[in-house]
């Protein structure tokens, strides 16, 4: 059950995380760079991205899978520290 829950908190903060993460200038102008395509570029023909469309959703969700990584790191974090203050 707190595995569940642990992964729903994640899922929670995943949006506030994609647009920390959107908001930092730094990942996006490397993902749109030529080196962030060319460290993509194994994911296009796999997710089917054609075109300039295709490359930026395949951009998103590379930073809504990275946005979940940080929240999933965040909650079980922050559940370790508050379980090792309890007795018992």
């Amino acid at each position: 059950m707190r595995i569940l829950l642990r992964i729903a908190l994640a899922a929670l903060l995943t949006l506030p995380m994609f647009l920390l993460l959107a908001r930092t200038d730094a990942i996006p102008a490397w993902l749109y760079s030529e080196n962030g395509y060319a460290a993509l570029q194994p994911l296009f023909p796999l997710f089917g991205a054609v075109g300039v469309d295709g490359d930026t959703s395949v951009v998103t969700g590379v930073l809504l899978v990275a946005s979940f990584v940080l929240s999933a790191l965040m909650v079980s974090t922050l559940a370790s520290v508050f379980s090792r203050g309890r007795p018992g």
